[in-house]
């Protein structure tokens, strides 16, 4: 999910791997809404967003998702990470241990207001939220694409792009 004020989105788009599908963010349209009716077609395990952001606050063309407006989002992020069947034909459902929601915007888990805000995501969520206290992006101009934070658990996740 790339937001339309994300910079290099045809690097990002020229570079994405395997099986990974891009959605770009209209900014006519809420943003929490689109990326809800993106994953509602398929059971999805990993959801990897890029926008701008601020401690505890992503920044998204169509408005902010902050702490103070993440109960109006609930019900829909609650949606995201559907369980699937167990087995094919099983009635059991269960979610993936590999399930997370990757937040590739600079600084947001910055500070307290950032921790609040990635815990709360994962309290709606259901899986683990990776994110970053500092800049990420484009390394040519000294930044990266590692999330140092990971909340609950650490986990290792799969970039949706090459280096």
């Amino acid at each position: 999910m790339i937001d339309d004020s994300a910079e290099q989105i045809d690097a990002l788009v020229s570079n994405v791997v395997g099986g990974a599908r891009v959605l770009m963010l209209d900014a006519e349209k809420d943003s929490i809404e689109q990326i809800t009716q993106a994953v509602d077609r398929n059971f999805t395990q990993s959801i990897h967003v890029f926008t701008h952001s601020a401690p505890g606050c992503l920044h998204f063309s169509s408005g902010d998702l902050t702490i103070e407006n993440l109960h109006y989002y609930a019900e829909q992020i609650e949606s995201w990470f559907r369980y699937c069947p167990f087995y094919k034909g099983s009635s059991m459902q269960v979610q993936s241990n590999d399930c997370s929601l990757s937040l590739y915007a600079p600084n947001l888990a910055e500070g307290s207001e950032g921790k609040t805000f990635i815990e709360s995501l994962h309290h709606l969520a259901g899986v683990n939220v990776h994110a970053s206290a500092k800049a990420v992006g484009c390394s040519a101009i000294d930044n990266c694409w590692q999330l140092e934070v990971s909340y609950p658990f650490p986990q290792t996740i799969q970039m949706p792009f090459a280096p």
